[in-house]
């Protein structure tokens, strides 16, 4: 009797053990195509952002009177040469966001440049750098920014 107890003991313990290794597999092969997944997202996403960029400063003007118009274009080119940077070596999701965000305040830069020309703003995406949108008496705010984002990532198209 003391034999038969100590086969079942030691049977649910292997069947157990069994379970709980095929759950640990089935779980980390999830997690890493999870990962996958994300990575792949994110690089999608950092191109979409830094060829919309990248069109943006193909029809910008040139050169430019307005000093300040100037130097918002100068800050969205240097931000565009600083995502391809980031682009070119990019490993991990981080650094992809961390393209995304360049691309975004390039396109901020941009937006900049032409209301100070006082042309209609481009495209744009969220408010870069935790500018809260939809909330007046933000810094950094400009009242003539639309609160609806726009662009490759969101789905909503700029006319």
């Amino acid at each position: 009797m003391q034999d038969a107890f100590e086969v079942a003991i030691t049977s649910f313990g292997a069947v157990v053990g069994i379970v709980l290794i095929f759950a640990a597999v089935l779980g980390l092969r999830s997690w890493i195509e999870n990962h996958r997944r994300r990575k792949i997202r994110a690089k999608a996403d950092a191109e979409a952002w830094i060829q919309l960029c990248d069109n943006q400063l193909a029809i910008a003007p040139a050169q430019l009177t307005d000093t300040e118009a100037a130097a918002a274009l100068q800050r969205a080119r240097k931000l565009h040469e600083s995502a391809h940077q980031v682009l070119d070596s990019a490993k991990k999701t981080k650094h992809y966001d961390q393209v995304r965000t360049y691309a975004l305040a390039g396109l901020h830069n941009l937006n900049i440049m032409r209301r100070r020309l006082g042309k209609a703003p481009g495209p744009q995406g969220p408010v870069p750098f935790n500018l809260v949108s939809g909330v007046s008496g933000v810094p950094g705010r400009d009242e003539n920014e639309r609160d609806i984002p726009t662009g490759p990532g969101t789905g909503v198209y700029f006319y």
